[in-house]
C-alpha cells in the first residue's frame, strides 16, 4: 500500500466499511490505541501507520521517513514501533467488528444451510515464536466468516471458532477430536471430517473397529457406509453416534498416498504400520450427515470443497505475504498480522459487491446445490487480496 495511494476515493471507502472517522477514532480510545495527537494526529492516521507497515510492506525506518514526507506523522521509527504495539488489540477489535457485520448480513439472507470449512495454517517470524491463523470459509459466499490468530499453544478444533446452528462443518484430519465434534454437534451444526486410521477411538456394534478387515471389505466393494460411535479414551464421554464412509481411491491416487506414507516413515526412522499403508488406498470420511439426506457421492462432492480454503491461506500467503512476519515482539507482532487480517476481509467484501461470479467448478456446484443452495457461485478467481 503506497502512500500515494492513501488519500484516494478508496481510501475514503475503506474508512466508510469500518463506521467512519469518529467511530474509528471511538473504537481507537476505547482500545488503547489513540489516546491523545502527540506525533500522530488521528486515530486514522494510526491506521495508516498499520497498513503501510502490515500488508503494505514497509520497515519501520521507510515509514518513518514516508510518514514524514507526507505529513502524515513526524515521529521516529521508535515511536512508530510504540505506537503500533499499542494498536493490537485495536485492529483485532476491528477485524472481529467486520467479522460480526458480516455474519449479521449472512444471517439475515440465510434460507439454506450453510457450509463451513475450517482451517489453520502456522504462522513463523524472527526467533522461536510461531503463531497460527484460523479461518472459516463459506464456499457459498467464497469469503472468509471467520477468524482468529492466536499462539501455537490453541491447537486446531472445530468448535475453537464460532459455530453457526444449523452449518455443515468441514475439517481436514487434523480435526477430528471428541471434545471438538461433540461442541459442534451441541450447537446444532453436522460435522464432515476426513479421518486417519488412528485419529480417533471408533467402535461399531459395541466393538473397537478392525481397520484391516474393513480395508479389505472397501478393496471389494468399493465402498463402505456403516455407523460407529466415537470414544475418548480415559474419561467419561458420552460415546458420539456418527457415520464412517471409506471410499476407494483411484489406483493412481492410491500408488502416490502409499510412496507419501513410506517417506514419511523413512523421514521419521520408524516402520510404517502395516494399517498405515493400506489407509493410503482410501478416503476416510466420519460425519454426522445421514444416509436420507447424504449419499456417499453427496458426503464426497461435499467434502471436496475444502480446496477453497486453502485456496484461501494461499493467497493470504502468496499476495499478502501474512506468513513473512518481520517483528519479533509480540505485540507489534499481533498488529501486524491483524492489519493483514483486517484488509483481507474488507477486500473480501469488496469482492462480494462487485459480484465477480465465473463459471462454477462441476464438484462445487453439485455439492452447494445437495446442500439447498441453488444459486452457487464459485471463489476460484475471486478474492484478489493484494494491497489496494
Amino acid at each position: 500500500m503506497e502512500h500515494a495511494q492513501l488519500d484516494s476515493k478508496g481510501w475514503s471507502h475503506l474508512l466508510a466499511r469500518l463506521g467512519g472517522e469518529k467511530a474509528i477514532a471511538s473504537s481507537a480510545r476505547e482500545h488503547g490505541a489513540f489516546v491523545r495527537a502527540r506525533g500522530v494526529k488521528s486515530a486514522v492516521d494510526v491506521l495508516r501507520l498499520a497498513l503501510m507497515y502490515g500488508p503494505g510492506g514497509q520497515s519501520l525506518r521507510s515509514l518513518a521517513a514516508l510518514a514524514a514526507a507526507a505529513g502524515l506523522a513526524d515521529i521516529s521509527d521508535v515511536a512508530i514501533l510504540d505506537r503500533l504495539k499499542n494498536a493490537g488489540n485495536w485492529l483485532q477489535a476491528l477485524c472481529e467488528e467486520t467479522l460480526a457485520r458480516i455474519a449479521k448480513k449472512i444471517g439475515a439472507k440465510a434460507g439454506t444451510r450453510p457450509i463451513r470449512i475450517v482451517d489453520g495454517s502456522r504462522l513463523e517470524g524472527p526467533g522461536e515464536r510461531v503463531w497460527r491463523l484460523h479461518l472459516c470459509y463459506d464456499p457459498r459466499l467464497a469469503r472468509i466468516v471467520d477468524a482468529a490468530i492466536t499462539t501455537t499453544k490453541e491447537g486446531e478444533r472445530l468448535d475453537l471458532l464460532e459455530v453457526t446452528p444449523g452449518e455443515i462443518r468441514l475439517g481436514d484430519r487434523g480435526f477430528p477430536q471428541p471434545d471438538g465434534i461433540r461442541n459442534t454437534l451441541a450447537a446444532s451444526a453436522d460435522v464432515l471430517v476426513r479421518l486417519t486410521w488412528n485419529s480417533l477411538q471408533l467402535s461399531a456394534k459395541g466393538k473397537p473397529i478392525d481397520w484391516r478387515k474393513l480395508f479389505e471389505r472397501t478393496r471389494k466393494q468399493g465402498v463402505v457406509d456403516m455407523p460407529v460411535c466415537v470414544h475418548k479414551a480415559h474419561s467419561s464421554f458420552e460415546p458420539l453416534k456418527m457415520r464412517l464412509v471409506i471410499i476407494k481411491k483411484p489406483p493412481a491416487a492410491a500408488a502416490k498416498a502409499r510412496v507419501k506414507a513410506r517417506r514419511a516413515s523413512q523421514k521419521n526412522q520408524r516402520r510404517t504400520d502395516p494399517r498405515t499403508l493400506a489407509a493410503a488406498d482410501f478416503i476416510i470420511l466420519l460425519t454426522s450427515l445421514s444416509r436420507e439426506e447424504f449419499s456417499v457421492d453427496q458426503l464426497a462432492a461435499l467434502y471436496r470443497l475444502r480446496w477453497q480454503i486453502e485456496l484461501a491461506i494461499k493467497r493470504l500467503k502468496s499476495i499478502m505475504h501474512i506468513d513473512q512476519l518481520p517483528a519479533k515482539h509480540p505485540d507489534l507482532v499481533r498488529a501486524w498480522l491483524h492489519a493483514h487480517l483486517l484488509l483481507a476481509l474488507l477486500l473480501d467484501e469488496l469482492a462480494a459487491k462487485l459480484g465477480d461470479i465465473p463459471p462454477s467448478p462441476v464438484g462445487f456446484t453439485k455439492a452447494v446445490n445437495l446442500a439447498g443452495n441453488h444459486a452457487p457461485r464459485s471463489s476460484t478467481a475471486r478474492h484478489h487480496l493484494a494491497p489496494a
